[in-house]
């Protein structure tokens, strides 16, 4: 993108924030908690979903919320049932933890991604100007 001219990126930025207004209210529609329509909680069950396990510290930098901000997402997360902290689970590490998906957020993301797929014909669009924008 380094070859790319201002007027591009910019118009590259608008089409992705028009996405993104898209794919939060598809988000919005589906969640059973307000706190669950966020792109944070969005990436992290996403992230859990697709490549399984991971410990709070790579869901920080994956996020780049703060440790405290990592926590308190997870405490939230772990109440609406979409996620499972394991205490000790890390092999060689005793007080390792490991975040997973449960069955709850799975249906969760299930749930999202057939919506998002559901409107992606109205954004089908911006998906192609998004694409022709970046590989200009």
């Amino acid at each position: 993108m380094a070859g790319m001219s201002n007027a591009a990126v910019e118009r590259l930025l608008l089409l992705m924030s028009e996405y993104e207004r898209t794919v939060s209210a598809a988000m919005l529609d589906v969640s059973p908690e307000p706190d669950l329509a966020g792109s944070v909680s969005l990436v992290v069950l996403c992230t859990l979903d697709l490549e399984g396990p991971r410990r709070p510290g790579v869901l920080q930098e994956i996020t780049g919320l703060s440790s405290g901000g990592v926590s308190k997402l997870l405490d939230r997360m772990e109440a609406a049932g979409v996620v499972r902290r394991t205490y000790g689970g890390v092999p060689g590490d005793n007080r390792g933890v490991l975040v997973s998906i449960t069955r709850r957020g799975r249906a969760l993301v299930g749930r999202f991604t057939s919506e998002v797929a559901a409107r992606l014909p109205e954004s089908r669009t911006l998906v192609n100007e998004v694409s022709s924008a970046v590989s200009a």
